[in-house]
C-alpha cells in the first residue's frame, strides 16, 4: 500500500478491491440512501469528463460549499482526481467572507449545494461559474447536467502527481488574518497511511461522520481513512439524530470534537434519569471505577451492556480531535467501557500529527490509557516532533526544561501558505537540510515519546467545537465602529470551555459627542449600552462562532479624558501576553443580550 502517492490512486485502489462494498450512506428525511464504491466512481468519472470539457487546465481552483453529503464527496473526489485544486468553504461563513475567499484563491468554478445557493446569490459574480448540486445525487441539478459519458480513457489520462496541490484550506473566514494552507496529494496520502497504521481501521468498520468535511480533521479521519480501507461511512448532519443513527446503523468508529462527546454523554445521562434508572447508573459507575482501580480490568462493557446495545452494539473506538479533550470526559467514557482517545494535529499537517495506538487488551485489562489520558500520543510514522525554546514565555527546552514549542517536519507538512510569503517566512525554517514548521503549541514529552500539549504560543483561539478563531479578524470587524478605538480579542476559559471575549478601548471623543447629542450623561451604563450595540451590529458580518461572548472596557483616565490604551511594542503591536479577561459570577453572554460593568485585569 505504501506505493500510493495520490488521492486518485488511493481511491482507485479501493474501487478495484471493493467495488460493491457500501461507501456512503445518508438519511434523506425518509429513508437511508446507499452508494457503493463503484457507483460513486462512475459518477466521478463522468464529472471529471464534464469539467475537462469546460476547458479547465490542471491546477485550476474549484470552490466547494455545502453540507456533508454524497454530492459533496463526489465533487471533491472528481476535482482532485481530475488534477484540479479544491477550495472547501465553511458553510457557516457569511456571503462577504465567502466572496473574499473566492477572490483571493482565484476560483474558476464553485460547486454549491441547493440549500446554500442563496448565500452565493448575494455575491457579485466575477469570472467564475456556479454549479448547484443535489446533496443526495438525485439527478435534478447542474451537477448531473455537467456530467458526460466520458470519451475512452479521459479519466485515466488526467495526470495527477504526488506533489500536485490537492487543496487550499482556509483556517478562518477572511484573507486578512486567515491563511490558505496548501496541501498536496502526498501530504494527504502520507498522513492517511500513517494514521491507518496507528488506529488500525478495518474494511469491516463503519464510521459515523458528523463533523463538517471542510474541516481537515473530518476530511482525513472521517472520509479518506475509511475510504482507504474500503470501509463504509454513514453521514449525519443533524446532531439530534446521532443516538438514533447509532441504533439504526451500528457504527464501529465515531470521530468528533470534545464538545460533541460532552453533549452525547449528557444526552445519555438525561435519558437514564428520564427512565428512572439514575441510582442504578451511579452504582454501576462506582463499581466499574473500583474494579478498575484495584485490578486494571474494565467491566464497563458488561455493566452497561444495555447502553452498548443502544449504541448499536459494535462500537470499537471513539476518537476526539480538533481541540483539547478534557481528561474528565475521557474518564466518563472509560467508565462505560468505551475507549475514547484524542489525537493532535493542525491543518498544516494534513492534519493528523499524533495519536496513541489503540489496543483492545490494553484498554480492558490494564491502566495504560488511564495513565496517559492527557496525552496526545507519539508522532505518526514519518513525522518528527522536537521542542524548541520559547523565550517570550520563559521556556528553554534546550537548557533541560520540560516544556517548549513543538516544531515538526515530515511528508504530511504543507508546502506553505497560499500567496502569503510573510507568513511562510515566520513559521518555516531550515535545519540540517530539513524544512521545519513552528506549530505555535507548547508541550512536553514523556520518557515513552508521548507528547502533552500544555498551552499555545500562537493567539489562535480554538473553541470547544474545534473552530479556529483568529483574533485579528474579529478585531477588524469590531473596529469598524467609530466608538471603538482599539480592541483585543482573547480566548477565555470559562467552565472548562474556551470562549471568545473582547477587551475594548472606546473612543472617548466620539462617545461624548454622541451622548451630548442624545442628552445623555457620560455614565458607565450608557457607555456599555453603546459599545454593546456596536459590537452586536459589527459582528453580523462574520460567522457566529467568532462572535465575542462577552466584553470589558478599559479604565477611564479622568486626567486625560481618554480610556486607557493597550501597551504596545516599538512596532506598535499590542503586548497581548499582558492581558487576560476577568471572571465573574455575573457572567452573561453577548449572544443572549446584556452587559456587565467590569474592567480587564493585567497579568
Amino acid at each position: 500500500m505504501h506505493y500510493l502517492t495520490t488521492l486518485k490512486e488511493l481511491f482507485q485502489q479501493s474501487v478495484e478491491k471493493y467495488p460493491q462494498a457500501t461507501f456512503l450512506e445518508i438519511w434523506d428525511g425518509e429513508k437511508y440512501l446507499s452508494f457503493t464504491y463503484q457507483e460513486i466512481f462512475v459518477l466521478i468519472k463522468k464529472l471529471v469528463a464534464g469539467l475537462a470539457n469546460q476547458g479547465l487546465k490542471s491546477g485550476e481552483k474549484i470552490a466547494l460549499l455545502g453540507e456533508n453529503s454524497p454530492g459533496w464527496v463526489v465533487c471533491y473526489l472528481a476535482i482532485v482526481c481530475g488534477g484540479w485544486i479544491v477550495v472547501p468553504l465553511d458553510k457557516e461563513l457569511k456571503p462577504k467572507e465567502i466572496a473574499k475567499l473566492i477572490k483571493f484563491s482565484d476560483v474558476k468554478i464553485i460547486f454549491v449545494s441547493q440549500a446554500l445557493y442563496l448565500k452565493l446569490e448575494r455575491i457579485k459574480r466575477n469570472n467564475y461559474q456556479i454549479y448547484i448540486f443535489n446533496p443526495f445525487l438525485k439527478g435534478d441539478d447542474d451537477l448531473s447536467q455537467l456530467m458526460v459519458e466520458e470519451p475512452p480513457n479521459l479519466y485515466i489520462e488526467r495526470v495527477v502527481k504526488k506533489d500536485d496541490l490537492a487543496s487550499i484550506v482556509f483556517t478562518s473566514g477572511t484573507t486578512g488574518a486567515a491563511k490558505g494552507v496548501m496541501l498536496t496529494h502526498y501530504n494527504f496520502v502520507s498522513d492517511i497511511l500513517a494514521s491507518m497504521e496507528r488506529i488500525r481501521l478495518l474494511h469491516k468498520d463503519r464510521l459515523l461522520l458528523i463533523l463538517p468535511l471542510h474541516h481537515t480533521f473530518s476530511l482525513t479521519a472521517g472520509l479518506f481513512c475509511p475510504m482507504c480501507k474500503g470501509a463504509s461511512i454513514v453521514i449525519e448532519n443533524n446532531k439530534n439524530r446521532v443516538l438514533k443513527v447509532f441504533q439504526e446503523k451500528h457504527p464501529s468508529i465515531f470521530i468528533a470534537v470534545p464538545r460533541v462527546f460532552e453533549l452525547l454523554y449528557n444526552r445519555i445521562e438525561a435519558e437514564v434519569k428520564k427512565q428512572g434508572n439514575w441510582e442504578q447508573w451511579t452504582k454501576g459507575i462506582s463499581l466499574v471505577r473500583k474494579i478498575k482501580k484495584y485490578t486494571g480490568i474494565n467491566i464497563g462493557k458488561l455493566v452497561f451492556s444495555k447502553l452498548h446495545k443502544q449504541l448499536g452494539g459494535r462500537i470499537r473506538l471513539f476518537v476526539s480531535g480538533g481541540a483539547a479533550l478534557p481528561p474528565a470526559i475521557a474518564y466518563k467514557y472509560f467508565n462505560l467501557g468505551l475507549p475514547l482517545l484524542q489525537g493532535w494535529g493542525m491543518t498544516e499537517l494534513s492534519p493528523v500529527g499524533t495519536i496513541l495506538s489503540y489496543h483492545k487488551l490494553r484498554f480492558y485489562f490494564t491502566h495504560y490509557y488511564e495513565k496517559r489520558v492527557a496525552s496526545i500520543g507519539p508522532p505518526l510514522d514519518g513525522l518528527t516532533i522536537e521542542l524548541i525554546d520559547v523565550p517570550e514565555r520563559g521556556l528553554y527546552a534546550n537548557l533541560g526544561e520540560k516544556e517548549g514549542e513543538l516544531v515538526v517536519t515530515g511528508p504530511m507538512l504543507t508546502p506553505g501558505y497560499y500567496k502569503d510569503e510573510d507568513a511562510n517566512k515566520t513559521v518555516f525554517f531550515s535545519l540540517n537540510g530539513q524544512r521545519w514548521f513552528k506549530t505555535g503549541d507548547v508541550g512536553k514529552k514523556d520518557s515513552e515519546g508521548n507528547f502533552y500539549i500544555t498551552g499555545r504560543s500562537k493567539y489562535v483561539i480554538v473553541t470547544s467545537e474545534g473552530k479556529n478563531v483568529h483574533p485579528e479578524e474579529v478585531e477588524e470587524a469590531l473596529e469598524q465602529s467609530p466608538f471603538i478605538q482599539e480592541s483585543l480579542v482573547l480566548g477565555h476559559k470559562e467552565h472548562k470551555k474556551e470562549l471568545v471575549v473582547a477587551l475594548i478601548v472606546p473612543h472617548a471623543q466620539y462617545l461624548k459627542q454622541y451622548l451630548e447629542q442624545k442628552n445623555l450623561s457620560f455614565t458607565w451604563e450608557n457607555i456599555y449600552e453603546i459599545i454593546y450595540k456596536e459590537i452586536k451590529q459589527n459582528v453580523q458580518q462574520i460567522a457566529s462562532y467568532k462572535w465575542p461572548c462577552d466584553f470589558a472596557i478599559t479604565e477611564y483616565d479622568e486626567n486625560t479624558g481618554e480610556f486607557k490604551a493597550f501597551e504596545k511594542t516599538t512596532t506598535l503591536k499590542i503586548k497581548r501576553d499582558l492581558y487576560k479577561f476577568s471572571s465573574f459570577y455575573s457572567y452573561r453572554s453577548l449572544k443572549k443580550g446584556g452587559w456587565r460593568k467590569i474592567f480587564f485585569k493585567k497579568l
